[in-house]
Order: C-alpha cells, then structure tokens, then sequence
C-alpha cells in the first residue's frame, strides 16, 4: 500500500509515546497489541546500515541533535521520506518536517 505521504515513525518513539507510565499509564502489552494492529500494517520496516551511520554522524556535529534522533533524521532524509511523526522540536531546527498531534 503506497501513501501520500512518507512518515519516518520510530520504535522508540511509538513506545515512549504509548507506554510512559508517569505520563500515560498504559502497560507495554497494551503497548505491543497497539503496534502490531494499528501501525505494522500499514508501514514498512526500514534497516540501518554505515550510510544511515554517517548522515547521523552529521547531524550530531552540525546540528547537535543526540545519536537516537541522528538516526532518526538520517533515515528520513536517505529515505526520501517527507516527515518525522516526533514531539521533539530539535528537529525543526536540522530541517527535518516535523508531524505532531498536540
């Protein structure tokens, strides 16, 4: 299934985002039942590899951002994907379209 719209969403990110206990109280099994039936449908799976490992390298020297979300940026930008689904805002300044639902 093709979408309109390419969003790079992370592992980490779903997790923390669905699983806090101190900010959402949902277990991780919740968690995981979320995952695999509302998300891993309708995504594709993306590897790392040494070329992903240098852009990150890159955002963390130019811009500052830590290793995890050097890797998130660098997988969105190898990818061509239009936007990262992240609440972090450092993002938006290494040039990365940002998608939030506040």
């Amino acid at each position: 299934m093709k979408s309109i719209i390419s969003i790079l969403m992370c592992w980490s990110s779903t997790n923390s985002c669905t699983s806090s206990k101190k900010k959402y109280s949902i277990p991780y099994s919740e968690t995981l039942e979320f995952i695999e039936r509302a998300i891993l449908p309708y995504v594709d799976i993306l590897t790392l590899g040494l070329r992903e490992y240098m852009e990150a390298r890159r955002f963390i020297v130019r811009h500052g951002l830590p290793p995890s979300d050097a890797l998130h940026a660098a997988t969105t930008i190898i990818n061509n994907l239009d936007a990262i689904a992240s609440e972090d805002k450092h993002f938006d300044k290494a040039g990365i379209k940002r998608i939030w639902i506040e």
